[in-house]
């Protein structure tokens, strides 16, 4: 068995050494004259008696066979025995030379071991095996610099594979994707390719990365790159690269430079069918994809397997509208109260939904107009529900966009007669495919004007001849409060009937006001102490009960006079102004080290001060103080009682004492006619009284008033005269042992 296999080995490489030279390359001085036919036969023998050598392989290419089994045994055998009889028969590496077709317009020398490797993948594209085309160009990958080399054709020296090997193999990785219409991946792998040195690589690399370009909708970059091709050296890219340029132009504008384009191409290849379309249909376009169908791919390697551009923005445009809806949803829930106006808006979107769905199947859908009147007091939340209801009619197809425009009087009405419509034309197609909302609509056409609102009533006309034009790509939510919703509506025939649909907005109660507050101070990182909460409450209870007019006379809740949650916004961003004031003057903090509830907590005296403000500010005459007051103030009298005698006895101390801030201390005193000083100050001087006749041991003038706290001796009598009419010597004068005389009267 051994010996018939040296025998074939030996019977192999003679049969090699006769195709080499039949192919005219010496062997030790031996020449022949060049025979390919016979050059064939014998490497084809050599192949037959064994397999496993690469370089007879390699010999029948260079004889002219380029097959897939020539190519298939190459890369095979490549690993184990490439340049082995080479070297046994001193045959210089890369004298054994063929050609392969690296795809695209160029063929490539065919001798050494990543160009077998590439050759193998560049067949496999061909045959559209591409699954394991990119195997064999990712195993050339993860082995070209660890264990290959070849030799350097111009001196000999072994080099490891180098650049123009990494850019052959990246071209033939760009065809495969080329192929397959993986555009984003043939920009991807040859990358760089426009600086390469050799120009017909590059002139290819040209066309595969401006076809990619022109795919893909970047029409300026694909145009730069065909033009490049064109100047290349390769003949036949030039036809496609100025077929494809031209296409690019047709889609920036340049219908008549594409036609010239096509009609040159034409000369040149009239059997270029593409291009014959395109010069004769000038709706002949590109159909351009995305790197997310490809993506979507259930044939990774075919494109006819990608879902439709119009299929992927269908289910972009649902995908979208159950975002959108689902924002809307979520963005109504969140309001507190407005319950009716919550079950109003549900309403709409479920008529929406339905018309659709019988618009689908074939049934009636009686056309309902969208606009729609929100009234009712400012500050309840109309301006938030009418970008809900723009995110629901997008959600549910009526509009393109969930866009609102705000607009009053001013966005509307010009300077003269005439440039009223012209600023109304121009803001109305801000709005279009969304929402137009006109807040304090009312204001549109004033009364008691002499002549009448001309101005207004100039962009009224315009605002309906827009909207029954745009029916279907505008919607109009005007607002304010009923009554003054009605005078607009009467005024015009044509406005009453497009704002059938109305959705009142209720007045928010003091609870409802309060937890807005704690969501607005929450999202502020805020906290609202429970005294704080206590004194916003009473307020807004005292303003809900409030009947007040407006200027216009017109009877008004206080709340609405205030601004409903408008109203409470501003209250908080108040009350953390007097909290940064308070905290920042207070010397016993070190505020670098102060803890997070401290700096985020709003007390009382922050929302008093807040509440102060602001309700003088609106003329607003209600009582914010604190109900505890007058239990308070007796507290701190006891407290101040018990403590006459003692040094430190003030406002500071009694404040700490009963863990109230100083503020708040004394303005509950101020609450109920009072001063803490001054209460102090008369009842140390009752006690002085008291102490000059029922003593058993009689104090001084100057010893009592040391011991009550006053400053001196003048003090104390200064001040004894001024509370009772007398001095203390003049009132012991006149009273006995027990504090009275007779007939005489003690004050």
């Amino acid at each position: 068995m051994g010996n018939a296999i040296v025998s074939s080995n030996r019977q192999a490489q003679r049969a090699f050494d006769a195709g080499v030279l039949s192919l005219g390359l010496p062997i030790e001085g031996q020449e022949s004259a060049p025979d390919l036919q016979y050059a064939r036969l014998a490497f084809q023998r050599a192949t037959e008696w064994d397999p496993t050598m690469c370089d007879a392989w390699l010999g029948r290419a260079a004889a002219g066979e380029v097959t897939g089994e020539v190519l298939f045994h190459l890369h095979k055998t490549s690993a184990g025995t490439l340049y082995r009889e080479q070297r046994r028969i001193g045959l210089s590496p890369g004298r054994l030379v063929s050609r392969f077709p690296l795809g695209l317009f160029i063929d490539y020398p065919l001798s050494g071991y990543a160009e077998i490797w590439l050759a193998w993948a560049a067949h496999l594209i061909g045959e559209r095996g591409y699954d394991e085309a990119e195997r064999v160009l990712d195993e050339l990958e993860d082995h070209r610099t660890s264990r290959f080399e070849k030799p350097d054709r111009l001196g000999g020296n072994r080099i490891a594979v180098g650049d123009m090997d990494r850019r052959v193999a990246a071209y033939v990785r760009g065809v495969l994707h080329y192929n397959t219409q993986r555009w984003p991946d043939v920009m991807s792998v040859l990358t760089g390719s426009a600086e390469w040195d050799d120009p017909f690589l590059a002139t290819g690399a040209h066309v595969m990365v401006g076809s990619a370009c022109a795919q893909l909708g970047l029409f300026g970059e694909a145009i730069r790159r065909m033009a490049q091709a064109e100047a290349g050296p390769i003949p036949a890219a030039r036809p496609l690269a100025m077929f494809c340029r031209g296409l690019c132009l047709r889609e920036t504008g340049g219908e008549d430079e594409a036609q010239a384009l096509f009609e040159k191409v034409y000369s040149q290849a009239p059997d270029f069918e593409a291009n014959a379309v395109a010069m004769r249909d000038r709706g002949y376009r590109i159909t351009v994809t995305s790197r997310e169908a490809i993506e979507l791919r259930t044939d990774r390697w075919d494109p006819a397997s990608a879902p439709s551009i119009e299929s992927m923005q269908r289910a972009e445009v649902e995908d979208r509208a159950k975002t959108i809806l689902a924002e809307a949803r979520g963005e109504l829930d969140r309001q507190i109260g407005l319950g009716a106006v919550k079950t109003q808006v549900a309403k709409l979107q479920s008529t929406a939904q339905l018309a659709k769905i019988r618009a689908e199947k074939g049934l009636s859908a009686a056309p309902r107009g969208q606009h729609l009147a929100f009234t009712g007091p400012p500050g309840t939340g109309k301006t938030t529900i009418a970008r809900v209801v723009a995110k629901i009619y997008c959600g549910v197809g009526i509009l393109r966009t969930d866009r609102v425009v705000e607009a009053k009087r001013g966005d509307f009405v010009g300077q003269h007669l005439g440039s009223t419509a012209i600023k109304t034309e121009k803001l109305i197609d801000t709005a279009m495919d969304g929402v137009l909302f006109i807040d304090e609509a009312y204001t549109l056409i004033q009364s008691g004007l002499s002549g009448g609102d001309a101005f207004g009533r100039e962009a009224v006309d315009t605002l309906l001849a827009r909207m029954e034009n745009d029916r279907d790509r505008l919607v109009v939510i005007i607002a304010g409060y009923d009554g003054e919703i009605d005078r607009l509506l009467q005024a015009n025939d044509g406005l009453s009937s497009r704002f059938s649909k109305r959705i009142q907005f209720p007045s928010y109660t003091p609870e409802e006001l309060a937890r807005i507050a704690t969501l607005i101070a929450g999202t502020r990182d805020s906290q609202l102490s429970e005294d704080a909460q206590k004194l916003l409450v009473r307020a807004c209870e005292q303003l809900y009960s409030l009947e007040s007019t407006d200027q216009s006379g017109a009877p008004r809740r206080g709340v609405d006079l205030a601004g409903n949650g408008r109203f409470v916004r501003n209250v908080i961003e108040a009350a953390e102004e007097e909290r940064e004031f308070r905290l920042a003057n207070d010397d016993s903090l070190d505020l670098s080290a102060a803890d997070e509830t401290l700096l985020m907590r709003i007390e009382a005296d922050d929302m008093h001060i807040a509440l102060t403000t602001l309700l003088t500010s609106l003329n607003v005459g209600i009582d914010v103080e604190p109900e505890s007051a007058p239990a308070l103030v007796q507290a701190a009298k006891d407290v101040a009682d018990r403590r006459l005698a003692e040094p430190d006895l003030s406002p500071v101390m009694l404040a700490r004492e009963l863990n109230v801030s100083l503020r708040t201390l004394q303005r509950s005193f101020t609450a109920v006619g009072e001063s803490i000083t001054a209460y102090i100050r008369h009842r140390r001087l009752e006690e002085a009284r008291r102490a000059l006749t029922t003593s058993p041991h009689r104090l001084s003038i100057s010893e009592l008033a040391a011991h009550w706290q006053f400053s001196d001796s003048s003090h104390f009598i200064r001040s004894f005269k001024k509370a009772y009419g007398r001095t203390p010597a003049e009132y012991l004068r006149v009273t006995g042992p027990d504090g009275t005389r007779a007939g005489v009267g003690v004050p």
